[in-house]
């Protein structure tokens, strides 16, 4: 049975100890934070050892969860790597391209596992949306939520939008031809709500909006293909489908069939640690591969800067002209 430490015990920390706990396939012996209260609280509620300084875990584990902030992703991935210890590293994979290489070297040359944490990838419901996509032409993503304390030390296209880009990725497989994107700052010094039109080599458009200021919660993806409409809702893992079987030209009404997949309700974080476990068990390549996770990270460093450059924008233009009365 592998042992499992996990880096970071703050609240998506916990939830990776919690489902190492429950798992069959892996033994969690360790939990490490920075915060001795946290690593002790966790350890103790999941039977495991507390630590605060990660590099006591190196001779304790053979795979590791990393849940820590961002800035810290890629000098902590690394020195596990560097050991051949598998790991699994929450999303982003790290703050700039050149670390997210540099991992995914380190990672090839030990033969370990390293996935990265795009957990939108097990829904049931977009493990099921490759049965019926045929050449996407318009690609409407929306991801919204109330407003949350976690996770304003980065964007929310860091955040949240990177969900999307990387299913958006999966979906067109075709190279990036031009993006655009726009964003500001509403509740926190990040920008709290973008919106990103994405062109792909193919002919294929994708516009991305998320926000981490909004009264209710939502993520949906509403993707229009030639004789096709389909509808993702990622909250409620519900695929739906309306097709045309025929007609539609020669001045024709289109005959329309409509199917729906309600999928139960999964714990996809579950889902995510145990195909994890079961790749190092195989050696086999993970669902979400670091190759993806630095393509996901490109398109979102990308949007990133642009909305550098629309703040910038708004900051130096000129004051609205009072109206006259």
């Amino acid at each position: 049975m592998h042992r499992i430490g996990v880096v970071g015990a703050g609240y998506f920390g916990k939830l990776h100890a919690s489902k190492y706990a429950e798992s069959k396939s892996g033994k969690l012996v360790a939990v490490c934070d920075i915060d001795r209260d946290k690593a002790a609280a966790c350890a103790g509620q999941y039977g495991s050892t507390p630590c605060t300084d990660y590099t006591e875990l190196f001779d304790k584990v053979d795979a590791v969860s990393i849940v820590v902030p961002t800035n810290a992703h890629f000098d902590i991935a690394r020195d596990f790597l560097r050991r051949g210890i598998h790991v699994l590293l929450e999303k982003p994979i790290s703050s700039t391209l050149e670390e997210a290489d540099e991992l995914i070297r380190v990672a090839k040359g030990k033969g370990v596992v390293f996935q990265v944490g795009h957990l939108e990838r097990y829904n049931p419901a977009v493990q099921s949306l490759a049965k019926v996509l045929h050449r996407p032409r318009f690609i409407e993503s929306v991801r919204i939520s109330p407003f949350k304390q976690r996770g304003t030390d980065i964007n929310v296209v860091l955040d949240l939008m990177i969900h999307d880009i990387d299913l958006v990725l999966d979906i067109v497989k075709s190279p990036v031809a031009q993006i655009d994107a726009i964003g500001v700052p509403v509740l926190s010094d990040a920008e709290d709500i973008a919106n990103a039109r994405i062109r792909f080599a193919d002919g294929c458009v994708a516009t991305i909006t998320a926000s981490r200021v909004s009264w209710k919660t939502e993520r949906t993806m509403r993707i229009f293909q030639p004789d096709a409409y389909i509808v993702l809702d990622l909250h409620a893992s519900k695929l739906a489908v309306m097709r045309r079987v025929s007609g539609g030209t020669d001045g024709l009404l289109p005959e329309l069939k409509q199917e729906e997949q309600l999928f139960q309700p999964v714990d996809n974080l579950k889902r995510e640690i145990e195909s994890f476990l079961a790749c190092i068990k195989s050696g086999a390549e993970p669902l979400v591969t670091a190759t993806d996770a630095r393509r996901a990270l490109e398109g979102a460093l990308e949007i990133s800067r642009q909305l550098q450059s629309w703040r910038e924008t708004l900051k130096e233009a000129p004051p609205p002209i009072a109206a006259v009365r």
